[in-house]
């Protein structure tokens, strides 16, 4: 198998879901916030070849590269026009001890560019695409902390910053 085309889309391009808590769009990325024990999906629309020389070219894997804060990823769906075609659960990394001594996600977590089931997803079988990709990213946002008394202390620091998000055809 070899590659055909490769189109990407910048991670300032990631379209919310839900209206984060904040959000900053610069040259580099899309940083994202939410408030905790909150989630949203962020949508990437990869522009997306459906005839290459006479031929239907067929999605092979697709790519988001982000990092997270106070985080996780927890799903990849992949749309061809309304239809899901495919959905990946994320491998993500282990807990940490929070000053609670309860487990939350990492304070800072950016797994490498192309590692399987973090940020590269593969289908088991190419897929034709025919009305255009979506790539749909779920998140969960868990900053908060539990005092002495019990009591949560919600701090909004959780956030997910994307990179970039693409997909590789035959």
């Amino acid at each position: 198998m070899s590659i055909k085309m490769a189109m990407w889309l910048h991670g300032n391009g990631a379209q919310y879901e839900n209206y984060p808590y904040s959000q900053r769009r610069m040259a580099g990325s899309g940083l994202f916030g939410g408030a905790d024990r909150t989630k949203n999906w962020f949508h990437f629309p990869i522009t997306t070849p459906v005839i290459v020389d006479d031929k239907r070219l067929k999605l092979t894997k697709v790519f988001v590269h982000y990092r997270l804060k106070f985080s996780l990823i927890k799903k990849v769906h992949l749309f061809d026009g309304r239809t899901r075609i495919a959905e990946f659960d994320v491998e993500n990394p282990s807990l940490v001890p929070a000053v609670s001594g309860l487990l939350q996600p990492a304070p800072d977590f950016w797994p490498a560019e192309f590692d399987e089931k973090k940020t590269m997803f593969t289908l088991e079988t190419p897929v034709e695409i025919r009305q255009g990709l979506s790539v749909s990213v779920s998140t969960n946002f868990e900053s908060e902390i539990i005092d002495g008394t019990g009591v949560p202390n919600l701090r909004h620091l959780g956030s997910v910053e994307f990179f970039s998000a693409g997909a590789d055809f035959e």
